[in-house]
């Protein structure tokens, strides 16, 4: 048995052709499998379901529809054998509070659990890695709302810790899978979630591939299944290699913000995509861009970015640099934040010209502003992209737009007020840098350059989800 419980103000009715499709694949596969959709309170299970301490409206729900369907035939086994626990969006959030909120030491509620185009956990007993049964967590490409690939990214690196841990086994037991071309909407056939983007894919053709991939990862637990596990098996892992396709450039990404395992410069880690701003910033040509070298010391804490002043060291002929750098990012309250990408990197450099006094040299071109540090974020981004992310977003994405930069007042000011601007409109997002810029002879701090830059993931994040959306004219908002 399977109980689905669907999305936030879908009429479960919506779900049938999902339903039936994870039905006949299941049969397919040898599994006799029933499958149930609650109604819940105003099509909307978190009324019936907000904590772990207030679940029991959405229980008696759940309980409801299985005495139905044992008036019609089913025969209740043992639950944490049997019972599998599904969701969509909302319905996931749902259907992963109800399932912790029934388990207890005396024995598991359910037996797996399966999340379309939503989460379990971000992190503690219940994340992907410690939730105590199967979960298969099934997204989309084309979602257009919170289970888009960037969010997703959260539980698709943990999945990579568990394959790194278990090998094959993390496919079987916790798969986090991707699927192509299909929007949030294919879950949950006629009816159009708001906000979404246009899948790529026929309606049947995704329903289809849901009800596949869902009775695939069944197959591989169901006792008494007579399906070709190996062939289930074989399914799910070409899905997950075109999962890590997509997922692969969003960690390299998210990488340049921050690699907290080079303890070089600060316990803390290092900023890689400041290290290259301040190369670029430079503006050297490249015999003397031989002779600079770069070493960035991450600061978690605003405080300590504030007490953090780029350094340097001659020796002979060359020049090292000491930068820092830190990270602001987006709010996500109890798991409802969108982006996981950097709100904004924060770079602390030497100028242009202090690195050519030091030197002994002069920059090829005048100085640069950070926006051509921008410009790098997006080049950056699109070198790593995955080749459907690029394409698509070259044939139907709003690009970007480079503002001139805002100066800051004082260090304290940009360290602590000034943040990146981005103003979407119909036709790009644009994005402005809080600069802070100073000569050799400044009284305070001659010869810094500080940026507040855009990350190259917060780049991709839009490349693969927002910038498909036709956006306002009038949404000039500044997004932070």
């Amino acid at each position: 048995m399977m109980v689905l419980i669907s999305g936030g103000k879908v009429p479960n009715h919506h779900y049938q052709q999902t339903a039936q499709a994870i039905q006949d694949s299941a049969a397919q596969e040898g599994l006799s499998l029933w499958l149930v959709i609650p109604t819940v309170f105003q099509n909307l299970c978190i009324i019936s379901c907000f904590s772990k301490s207030f679940c029991s409206p959405l229980h008696s729900a759940v309980e409801a529809a299985l005495s139905a369907a044992a008036k019609q035939g089913w025969e209740r086994g043992r639950d944490s054998e049997d019972l599998w626990l599904a969701g969509h969006s909302l319905g996931a959030t749902c259907a992963n509070v109800l399932f912790q909120a029934y388990n207890s030491s005396k024995g598991l509620p359910y037996a797996g659990l399966v999340v379309m185009g939503g989460y379990v956990d971000e992190a503690g007993d219940y994340d992907l890695i410690h939730y105590p049964v199967p979960v298969l967590s099934l997204n989309v490409e084309l979602d257009g709302g919170l289970a888009r690939p960037g969010k997703i990214s959260t539980w698709w690196h943990q999945f990579l810790q568990l394959r790194e841990q278990e090998g094959s086994e993390a496919v079987t037991s916790k798969s986090v899978i991707v699927l192509p071309k299909l929007n949030h909407s294919d879950f949950c056939p006629g009816f159009d979630v708001p906000g979404d983007l246009p899948a790529e894919v026929t309606q049947s053709e995704a329903t289809r591939t849901i009800g596949e991939t869902i009775a695939a990862f069944l197959t591989l637990h169901w006792k008494g299944a007579e399906g070709d596990r190996a062939s289930a098996l074989r399914l799910l892992t070409r899905q997950l290699e075109w999962t890590e396709e997509l997922m692969t450039p969003y960690l390299k990404a998210q990488q340049l913000e921050r690699t907290a395992t080079d303890h070089n410069v600060s316990s803390e880690g290092t900023s890689p995509f400041c290290r290259q701003a301040q190369r670029v910033l430079a503006g050297l040509s490249a015999a003397d861009a031989q002779k600079l070298e770069v070493e960035d010391g991450f600061h978690i804490s605003s405080p300590n970015l504030e007490h953090c002043h780029p350094a340097w060291t001659v020796n002979g002929s060359k020049l090292l640099v000491h930068s820092c750098s830190h990270t602001n990012f987006y709010p996500d309250i109890s798991n409802t934040g969108k982006i996981t990408a950097a709100e904004e990197i924060a770079c602390k450099l030497l100028s242009a010209d202090r690195v050519a006094e030091q030197l002994k040299t002069h920059p090829e071109h005048d100085r640069l502003p950070c926006a051509a540090m921008n410009r790098m974020a997006v080049e950056m981004a699109e070198q790593l992209a995955a080749s459907s992310t690029l394409q698509r977003y070259r044939a139907k994405g709003r690009g970007w737009c480079f503002l001139e930069d805002s100066s800051s007042v004082a260090g304290p000011v940009w360290v602590f007020k000034d943040r990146l601007a981005l103003k979407e409109n119909s036709t790009c997002m644009a994005v402005q840098s809080p600069s802070m810029l100073t000569d050799l002879s400044a009284r305070i701090y001659p010869g810094i350059h500080y940026c507040k830059l855009l990350s190259p993931a917060r780049v991709l994040d839009w490349m693969m989800t927002d910038s498909l959306k036709p956006g306002s004219r009038d949404d000039l908002s500044i997004i932070i």
